[in-house]
């Protein structure tokens, strides 16, 4: 199902004005039996744009969560000059443990870019 629904982000800056906004390019579908299933790709529309955001302190490249995984995403922002890429995200308690730190070491181990990532979880 398409539709016009997509996780976003919208990133203001300190003088209040809007500087980008970024649609998750990677939709997060899973089916492990007995533990976890998911398909954003039911509901959701997933982004065809990179996102970089200029600041006084460097290029910001954007991705959601799920975008972490994908190499390629982070090279073409590095190609591009991001000095940082950051991924909000709300990892779900299966894969995210296992993988969001080790995924943050290899973006940066290949590009030479740190990358922020932050998730919201319960507590």
């Amino acid at each position: 199902m398409m539709s016009d629904v997509a996780r976003s982000l919208q990133i203001t800056l300190v003088d209040g004005k809007l500087k980008g906004k970024h649609r998750k390019v990677h939709l997060f579908d899973i089916d492990i039996p007995g533990k976890i299933t998911f398909q954003e790709s039911k509901t959701l529309t997933a982004g065809q744009d990179l996102t970089i955001v200029d600041t006084d302190v460097g290029r910001i490249g954007i991705g959601i969560c799920y975008d972490i995984r994908f190499q390629e995403l982070a090279m073409l922002y590095a190609a591009r000059g991001a000095h940082l890429l950051c991924y909000p995200g709300a990892f779900n308690m299966t894969t995210g443990p296992l993988h969001w730190e080790l995924l943050q070491r290899a973006r940066y181990e290949e590009h030479c870019c740190a990358a922020l990532h932050f998730s919201v979880q319960k507590l």
